[in-house]
C-alpha cells in the first residue's frame, strides 16, 4: 500500500482580535506558537516576561489546512483512513469540507474511517482549533459540582477538565502557554482488505531458561456498514465476506539474525476487529539488565500480514463478529506482502517486590531476580513548546543520565506520554522507566463522558508502550490522593471525592491497565502506601513510594533527611538558580538582580527564591554579588540532595530508591533540575554522578557522629584501605589513620564512626577526608569514564556548617590543553593546583556544548586534578569540536567556596 504522510508545512489560519487576520505556514508535526513565533508575530515566550504578552493566544481559536492530490489509481487502493497519533486538543476535523470527526484528548491516536470522502485530484484537510481554555472552563460550569485543582502564579483554569499536558497551563517551574497542535505521525492510509491496529507481545519466562512469546495481532477489516467519520469499524447487514489472512513472524536479535520464525494462515469472517494469535518460544535468550547490572540485549519481532482473494460470503449476525481459525503453514513463495509491523522487546523477568517486615513494606525494584537500587530523577516535558521536542535533545539528557550512574527515571504525571524516541534511548541505555498516567496535583471528573475519553487514552498507551522493556511500573497518577485533602471543597466532602477518585482511578486507569498488561505492577498512585491505601506518604516513610518535601517547602534543614528513611522515594528536590549563561538568555543585563522583575518571573515557586537565599544564612557565608549568588545556590542544592542520597543509600536495604525532583527543565527557569534549559549541568548533576556511582565511599555528620560508610551496588567484593584524615584549613594533616577493607561485597557497609567530641582540635578548624584505595580498581563507572579507571575514591565532610570555618585565601593554578581522546577526537585537557584547600570547585566555560568529566570537588594543595572536557559531539559522526585556545583561555571561569564572599 502506497502511506500518503502528511508531516510536513500546512498552513496556519487564525482571525485575531490582537494579531489580525493570519495566514503563515507551521511545520508538523509541530505547534502553532511555534509558527507564530516563526514568522515573528509574537515574542519569543521564554524572555524577559514575554510569556505575559502571549497569553491571550489561550482563548484564540486556530485553523490547520493543508491539500493533497490523489490519483484515481490511489483511490483503488482499499478502504482510505486518516491517522493522527495526538491531537492537542479539542478540534473539529474536516476532509473536503464534511466534518468526519472531533475530538478532545490529545493522549490517544484517532483512526478515521474516510469511506468516500476523498476524490481524484485536490483534497483538503481542515483542522479546526477550538481554545481548550474556553473548552475547559465550559465544561467545568456544566457539572453539578466543583472539581478543584491546583493553581500556580500564571494560570489557565480548569486544566483538569481537557485531556492535554496538564503543565500547559502553567506549573511552579514553567510557563503557561497553551499550545495547540498534531504531534507524531499523521498520514493517509488504505486498507486491503484490512491494516494492522496493534501489535501486541508478551515475554513470559518458563523452566529451563525458556521464555513463551504470545503474539497477537490486531486486524481490522472495513465493512459494508463503515461510515466517512467513523472512528470504529464493524459489519452490518445479513451478508459478509471470508478472508484468508497469512501472518509471518520473525524474532532478531541484535545483530539482525532470524533466531525464530513462524507462519499462521488465519481464516477471518466478517469485516471488524479480529485478533490474529501465536505464540513462540526461545530457550535461553540474552537477558535485558538495567544501567549498570548487565547489557541491554533487544530483539525485534517483525509482523507481515498478507491476504490473498476473498473466499465467499457467509452469513454472519451481530456486529463486528469475529471468526477465526488458524493452521501452521508455510509461507507461499512470491507471496506479497501487504503489511508490516514491527517491535523491539527485551527479554527481563521485572517485579516489584512488596513484602511485610517490621517496619512496614518493602518496595524494591528486582530485575531477573537482582534487587536494584534505584538511582534517577524525576523527568518533565522536554520543551514547553512541542516543536523544540527533538531526537537530539532527548539523546543528550538521557545519555547525561546514565554518565551520572542513573537507572531510573520517572515520567511525571503531569506531562505527557513521551515520545517513542525516548522509551527506545531507555531501552538502549538500560534506564528504567517508572510511567505515571498523566493526572497531576488535581481531583478530575467522574461523569461518563469523561471516563470513556480516559478509558481510550489508557488503552492507547499501555498498547504503544508495553513491549518496551524499560517500563518498570505502571502508576495511576501523581499526588492525587494528597488533592483530596488540598481544599476546601474536598474537605467538606471527602467521601463524594473519593468515590470520584475511585471510579477514574481504579474503575478505569487501574482496570484497563491490569487486563492489556498483567505482567506489569501497577501502582495505585505517587506517593502511596499501595493497593486501597490513602496514607500521608509525605510525611510516612515505612512502606510504599514517598515524596519528601519538608526541607524544601517546610523550611526543615538538610539533616531532616536524616529522620526519615523511606522505602522508596520517588520525588524530594532542592532548588538552585541556572548558570549565568542560561540567565543571558532570558534575562537583560540591567535585570540580573535576584529581587528584578525579569528573575522573579523565572522564578515560579512563589517562596522559591527566598527560601533559597535564606537557606545560605543557614549554611554559608552571605556571597557577594549576582555571580556567586547563582554559584552558591547550585553548590546549595547538591549539597542538599548529596545529604538525602548518601544517607539512603547507607541505609540500605530498608530504603532501595531514590528520584529526586527533577532533571530537567522547559525553558530557561530557576528550578529543582539538575540539567539547565539548554542542557547545560548543573553542580547537581556532577554531584550526582559521585552520590549514585555503583561503588562509593560517603561521610556525614549524624548527631554529633561522622559516619563513613562504603556502599556497593556491584557483584564483586571489594578489598583495600581506607584513609581517615582530618586536614586544617592550611591544607596540613592534623590527624589520620587507616583501616583495611576486607571482601564488601554487595551492600552499605559501615567503615568508621567517630564521636566528635572526642576530637583534639575544634570541630571548625578542620574538615574530614577519606580516601579509599582499591586493590583492584572499580567498575570504570564509578566516577570516571572507561578509558580512564580511577582505583581510588574519596569523600570529603564538613564537620559544621562551612560558614563557621574560616577558609584560607587558595590560589588556583590552571593550565590547558589539546589532548586526543581513545577515538582519536581532540578534547581539552584542564590541569588544576592549589596552595590551600578550595571547596565546591566549578569550572565552567559558557558556549561550550558539553560537559566536564568532573566538577565541584575539594582541590587540596600537592596534588593536580585532571579534567577532560566532554563534547556533546564527541563520539558521533560530526566528532567533537572545540573553539579556540584564545576563546578559552578568556572565557575559563574557576569558583570556590572561600572566593564567593571574598
Amino acid at each position: 500500500m502506497s502511506q500518503i504522510d502528511l508531516s510536513g508545512m500546512w498552513t496556519l489560519r487564525l482571525d485575531s482580535s490582537v494579531l489580525g487576520k493570519v495566514s503563515v505556514p507551521c511545520s508538523i508535526p509541530g505547534d502553532c506558537h511555534s509558527a507564530l513565533l516563526a514568522a515573528n508575530l509574537i515574542p519569543d515566550p521564554y524572555y524577559g516576561q514575554n510569556e505575559l504578552e502571549v497569553q491571550f493566544l489561550n482563548q484564540e481559536d486556530f485553523i490547520l489546512e493543508r491539500n493533497i492530490e490523489l490519483s484515481p489509481e490511489q483511490l483503488q487502493q482499499g478502504s482510505p483512513y486518516l491517522y493522527f497519533e495526538s491531537i492537542d486538543t479539542v478540534t473539529e476535523v474536516l476532509v473536503n469540507g464534511k466534518p468526519v470527526t472531533q475530538t478532545n484528548n490529545m493522549f490517544h491516536a484517532h483512526v478515521i474511517d474516510l469511506g468516500c470522502t476523498l476524490q481524484s485530484g485536490t483534497n483538503t484537510i481542515r483542522i479546526h482549533f477550538h481554545a481548550a481554555e474556553k473548552a475547559a472552563a465550559q465544561r467545568a460550569q456544566q457539572l453539578p459540582y466543583p472539581i478543584p485543582h491546583s493553581v500556580y502564579p500564571v494560570q489557565s483554569l480548569h486544566r483538569n477538565q481537557i485531556r492535554k499536558v496538564q503543565c500547559h497551563s502553567g506549573w511552579d517551574w514553567g510557563p503557561c502557554l497553551m499550545v495547540s497542535g498534531l504531534y507524531g505521525a499523521c498520514y493517509i492510509d488504505f486498507a486491503s482488505p484490512g491494516r494492522i491496529d496493534n501489535l501486541s507481545i508478551r515475554t513470559i519466562p518458563a523452566a529451563d531458561n525458556t521464555w513463551d512469546i504470545p503474539v497477537t495481532l490486531r486486524y481490522t477489516i472495513p465493512g459494508p456498514g463503515t461510515t466517512q467519520g467513523s472512528e470504529t469499524t464493524g459489519a452490518s447487514g445479513p451478508k459478509t465476506a471470508s478472508f484468508s489472512i497469512t501472518m509471518n513472524l520473525r524474532l532478531k536479535d541484535g545483530e539482525g539474525k532470524t533466531v525464530l520464525k513462524q507462519t499462521t494462515e488465519h481464516r477471518l469472517h466478517g469485516p471488524g476487529n479480529h485478533q490474529l494469535e501465536a505464540i513462540l518460544s526461545i530457550k535461553n535468550p540474552k537477558l535485558w539488565w538495567p544501567s549498570g547490572y548487565g547489557e541491554q540485549h533487544l530483539y525485534t519481532l517483525e509482523a507481515a500480514v498478507w491476504s490473498s482473494e476473498k473466499s465467499g460470503t457467509e452469513s454472519m449476525t451481530g456486529q463486528g463478529d469475529t471468526v477465526q481459525e488458524t493452521v501452521q503453514k508455510t509461507a507461499s513463495p512470491g507471496t506479497a506482502i501487504q503489511q508490516r509491523a514491527t517491535k523491539r522487546i527485551g527479554f527481563r523477568d521485572l517485579k516489584v517486590i512488596t513484602e511485610d517486615d517490621e517496619i512496614g513494606r518493602s518496595m524494591t525494584f528486582q530485575v531477573n531476580g537482582k534487587a536494584i537500587w534505584a538511582k534517577g530523577a524525576n523527568w518533565i516535558p522536554l520543551d514547553s513548546l512541542p516543536s523544540r521536542q527533538t531526537t537530539d535533545r532527548y539523546r543528550n539528557l538521557l545519555h547525561s543520565m546514565v554518565q551520572a550512574n542513573m537507572n531510573m527515571v520517572r515520567v511525571w504525571g503531569g506531562g505527557q506520554y513521551e515520545r517513542d524516541v525516548f522509551y527506545d534511548l531507555c531501552d538502549e541505555l538500560g534506564i528504567l522507566v517508572w510511567q505515571d498516567m498523566m493526572f497531576s496535583c488535581s481531583t478530575y471528573p467522574a461523569d461518563p463522558e469523561f471516563l470513556e475519553t480516559v478509558r481510550r487514552e489508557i488503552r492507547f498507551q499501555v498498547l504503544r508502550l508495553k513491549e518496551h522493556p524499560s517500563i518498570a511500573l505502571w502508576c495511576g497518577n501523581n499526588e492525587n490522593v494528597g488533592a483530596l485533602t488540598w481544599y476546601p471543597e474536598t474537605r467538606a466532602n471527602r467521601d463524594r471525592y473519593i468515590i470520584d477518585y475511585d471510579r477514574l482511578n481504579e474503575g478505569i486507569v487501574g482496570k484497563t491497565i491490569r487486563e492489556l498488561d498483567p505482567d506489569r505492577t501497577w501502582w495505585p498512585s505517587s506517593p502511596s502506601a499501595g493497593p486501597n491505601d490513602f496514607s500521608d506518604n509525605w510525611h510516612s516513610d515505612g512502606r510504599g513510594d514517598m515524596h519528601y518535601w519538608s526541607v524544601w517547602h517546610e523550611g526543615k534543614p538538610f539533616e531532616a533527611y536524616y529522620d526519615v528513611t523511606p522505602r522508596f522515594c520517588s520525588e524530594f528536590g532542592y532548588q538552585s538558580f541556572p548558570s549565568e549563561e542560561t540567565v543571558a538568555s532570558y534575562c537583560p543585563e540591567d535585570q540580573r538582580n535576584l529581587t528584578s522583575p525579569v528573575m522573579e518571573h523565572h522564578q515560579k515557586n512563589p517562596r522559591g527564591n527566598s527560601i533559597i537565599i535564606e537557606n545560605f544564612s543557614r549554611y554559608f557565608r552571605f556571597p557577594e554579588g549576582f555571580a556567586n549568588m547563582l554559584y552558591l545556590s547550585q553548590v546549595q542544592q547538591a549539597l542538599a540532595i548529596q545529604t538525602a542520597v548518601e544517607y539512603w543509600r547507607s541505609r540500605r536495604p530498608i530504603c532501595m530508591g531514590a528520584l529526586y525532583w527533577q532533571l530537567n527543565d522547559c525553558w530557561p527557569v530557576a528550578s529543582w533540575s539538575s540539567i539547565e534549559y539548554s542542557g547545560k549541568w548543573k553542580l547537581l548533576h556532577y554531584a550526582a554522578r559521585r552520590f549514585f556511582a555503583p561503588i562509593a565511599l560517603v561521610s556525614f555528620v549524624k548527631d554529633q557522629s561522622l559516619q563513613v560508610h562504603l556502599i556497593n551496588d556491584t557483584d564483586r567484593s571489594i578489598s583495600g584501605t581506607v584513609t581517615l584524615a582530618f586536614i586544617n584549613f592550611a591544607g596540613k594533616t592534623v590527624q589520620e589513620n587507616t583501616l583495611p577493607i576486607h571482601k564488601a561485597g554487595e551492600g552499605s557497609h559501615k567503615v568508621w564512626e567517630l564521636d566528635l567530641k572526642r576530637l583534639p582540635f575544634p570541630v571548625n578548624s578542620a574538615f574530614f577526608r577519606g580516601l579509599l584505595h582499591i586493590d583492584e580498581g572499580p567498575s570504570a563507572s564509578c566516577v570516571r569514564p572507561p578509558q580512564e579507571p580511577d582505583k581510588s575514591l574519596e569523600t570529603v565532610c564538613f564537620l559544621v556548617p562551612p560558614k563557621q570555618c574560616n577558609l584560607e585565601p587558595a590560589h588556583i593554578r590552571s593550565r590547558l590543553s589539546v589532548v586526543k581522546n581513545y577515538q582519536g577526537e581532540a578534547e581539552l585537557l584542564l590541569q588544576l593546583n592549589t596552595d590551600r584547600p578550595a571547596f565546591f570547585v566549578s569550572v565552567d566555560i559558557p558556549g561550550m556544548k558539553g560537559h566536564w568529566e568532573d566538577n565541584l570537588f575539594t582541590l587540596l594543595p600537592g596534588t593536580t586534578r585532571a579534567i577532560r572536557f566532554m563534547s556533546e559531539a564527541s563520539g558521533t559522526e560530526e566528532g567533537g569540536s572545540l573553539p579556540s585556545m584564545e576563546y578559552v583561555q578568556a572565557h575559563l571561569r574557576i569558583q570556590h567556596l572561600r572566593e564567593s564572599y571574598h
